[in-house]
């Protein structure tokens, strides 16, 4: 027992020096890039779900391949979902939460900063971007939808806005940016977000404007059918109280009367006892043997 406590203690030594001599890799920040793409291949798509819940979708169309979508109509513009007909791997890229989509500002990453959120607001839909750390500060608007609709929506980007897509080391990634440079934007339009987060913001209009259904979560309703896939509620009712019982103890017999569902229990026919009454235990010893 001693030898192996003292070959335990030299194996904790051995190892603590080993450790001393390792080296340490210090966290490294990532920095990411960004490349233009054809916006053509792009749609941001509002999918409504539940009661005046919306989700953001971003679907890029891979050319050549099966077609993603179809759009109709005008403010707003309604969007078919083709590709929730067909297996569309390899014909369609999509992103439906914070880790496919960001904001991107004069070439600076604002996805820990802003999150992308739907709003309705004078019989239209928004697409915001909301200060996640300074909450009162003014949202940035980024697109809409042109109007309301009960079908998916196109989500037309504002003047300055485009998409892009997130490089790294030279590697285009799958993540999506709604980005806008300043440098090439028009000036009546530039939405300039750090002096946004320097204003003092009208707390009673800010509070008008956003009921914000955040498209942070990695939830997916993404079609109606998967909605619905999500099980019925069911309501848990508790059990009805026991039904009332009268004995009419008139005549030969007792008659034991259920209202519940109006059926009748005999309990003593032509002067004939129950065996209920036959073990009394309120009746003497002699009276029991009467009985018998």
């Amino acid at each position: 027992m001693f030898k192996s406590l003292v070959s335990r203690k030299l194996s904790i030594i051995a190892l603590t020096a080993l450790a001393s001599f390792l080296p340490i890799n210090s966290a490294k920040s990532v920095t990411f890039q960004e490349t233009e793409v054809p916006q053509e291949e792009f749609i941001a798509v509002a999918q409504p779900y539940g009661e005046d819940k919306y989700n953001l979708i971003v679907i890029e169309q891979i050319p050549g391949k099966n077609q993603c979508w179809n759009e109709t109509g005008a403010n707003p513009v309604n969007v078919d979902l083709l590709l929730l007909n067909f297996d569309f791997s390899g014909h369609c890229r999509r992103s439906t939460d914070a880790n496919g989509y960001s904001i991107r500002y004069d070439s600076q990453d604002y996805g820990l900063e802003y999150i992308l959120s739907l709003v309705e607001k004078d019989g239209n839909l928004l697409l915001m971007g909301l200060n996640r750390r300074s909450p009162g500060q003014p949202p940035v608007v980024i697109g809409s939808a042109k109007g309301i609709s009960e079908s998916p929506m196109k989500i037309i980007l504002n003047p300055g806005w485009r998409f892009t897509k997130r490089t790294y080391e030279g590697k285009i990634l799958g993540h999506v940016y709604f980005s806008y440079n300043s440098a090439s934007a028009p000036q009546d339009v530039v939405p300039n977000m750090l002096e946004e987060q320097n204003q003092n913001s009208d707390q009673n209009n800010i509070e008008s404007i956003l009921e914000p259904n955040t498209i942070e979560s990695t939830t997916e309703p993404i079609s109606e059918e998967e909605i619905l896939q999500q099980g019925t509620i069911q309501e848990i009712v508790a059990p009805e109280a026991e039904p009332r019982k009268e004995i009419d103890k008139s005549g030969k017999y007792h008659r034991i009367e259920d209202n519940s569902n109006n059926s009748t229990k005999i309990d003593r026919i032509d002067g004939e006892e129950s065996s209920s009454n036959r073990y009394n235990l309120g009746q003497t010893r002699f009276q029991r043997m009467r009985n018998y």
